[in-house]
């Protein structure tokens, strides 16, 4: 296939135009990245200078007062649940109690279980641990041990004393 004249010198232009073109485009690059490492730069240094200390201020300061503060409405939250079930609620379920008695309604199944939610649960009594027999019993051994060794110290034992006047006269045979 020929190509005419005009056409080739137009075909070369072109070549040339897309050669300069792609040039720019690799200079065009190579600005973008040296401007991206410059915007990398920029970041890392206002992160250390403005970022950083404000976390720490955070994580150093407003953290800990944070956490406290919600452990203490925790706490309060806890203590108001306790006292409205051992405080108000007996009350309440005893002036209903009361007033049912009065009203002669309280053999009706439904208020009895309302008047049993309110009461507060009887104490559960916890049994003696086994630990607390062994605590008894080797108190019981050490008092024991303490109470012969005082005996021994103590006793009158006539035999365990040799008087002087013995050992100058021979023993009677």
């Amino acid at each position: 296939m020929s190509l005419t004249r005009k056409r080739t010198k137009a075909l070369k232009s072109l070549r040339k135009s897309a050669g300069e073109l792609w040039l720019d485009q690799q200079d065009i690059l190579d600005r973008a990245n040296h401007v991206a490492r410059e915007a990398k730069l920029q970041a890392r240094a206002l992160t250390k200078e403005e970022v950083v200390p404000r976390v720490k201020s955070y994580t150093d300061q407003i953290a800990p007062t944070l956490a406290r503060n919600v452990a203490n409405a925790r706490y309060a939250s806890d203590q108001v649940r306790t006292r409205f079930k051992s405080d108000v609620l007996p009350a309440v379920g005893g002036t209903f109690g009361s007033a049912a008695n009065i009203l002669g309604v309280s053999d009706y199944a439904l208020v009895k279980g309302a008047l049993a939610k309110m009461q507060p649960p009887a104490p559960v009594k916890k049994g003696h641990s086994i630990g607390l027999y062994f605590a008894i019993a080797a108190g019981v051994v050490a008092a024991a041990g303490i109470g012969y060794a005082v005996w021994q110290t103590f006793r009158a034992d006539d035999e365990l004393w040799i008087s002087e006047d013995e050992l100058e006269t021979p023993p009677a045979s």
